[in-house]
């Protein structure tokens, strides 16, 4: 029940208004360089407000980070029951993960500067384990399009890398800081080029 009292807590206005705070500043001048003092000052609070939302810097970073991945979390749950053929389906869930892309882009770009770039002193959170999932997810629907006849047999796992790298390269498109070259239409004509390549050989020509 505390937690629930704690997690309830922050999805008001106030927890959001220091989730905000957080974050622009974290994007900004990294986590290790940016202060509790920083982070109330932006969000024009006082630092007890922080406490009782967030315990420290390390809570609001955390939060955030649970933010992302429990969306990314709701998005597995929402595919697991999608109807439809095995490519529709991928087609319709890599569209909604660049959605939630666009519309996080600053804490797709913290996630990317803690995980790729130098050590920061940011608590850890297991990012290996939500790409590790959701490769699997991508798999078992390729699986369920080979059974279906709907791709060639075989290579399942190679073809859901190849899935996941397009849909990669769309993400690091939306951080850039510079127009992106890869929208929804144009993410969605290069996985085509790859259902085109998996396609079983009945289906060759059928996909558009």
């Amino acid at each position: 029940m505390a937690n629930n009292d704690h997690h309830n807590r922050r999805e008001g206005p106030m927890g959001e208004q220091l989730l905000k705070a957080a974050l622009k500043l974290f994007t900004q001048k990294g986590y290790a360089a940016t202060s509790v003092r920083e982070i109330v000052a932006t969000a024009g609070v006082s630092k007890p407000v922080l406490y009782y939302y967030f315990e420290n810097k390390e809570g609001i970073y955390l939060a955030l980070m649970h933010r992302l991945f429990g969306q990314l979390e709701m998005l597995f749950d929402e595919y697991h029951s999608e109807k439809g053929s095995a490519k529709e389906q991928l087609l319709s869930l890599f569209d909604t993960a660049f959605l939630l892309v666009s519309d996080n882009r600053d804490l797709i770009r913290l996630m990317h500067a803690i995980y790729y770039g130098p050590p920061q002193g940011a608590p850890f959170f297991d990012f290996d384990a939500y790409h590790v999932k959701f490769q699997g997810f991508i798999k078992q629907i390729v699986e369920r399009g080979i059974e279906a006849g709907e791709f060639r047999s075989g290579g399942a796992s190679d073809m859901a890398w190849a899935l996941m790298g397009a849909a990669q390269i769309a993400t690091d498109e939306q951080i850039l800081n510079r127009d992106a070259q890869i929208d929804r239409k144009k993410l969605r004509r290069i996985l085509n080029v790859i259902f085109q390549g998996v396609a079983a050989e009945s289906k060759m020509g059928a996909v558009r």
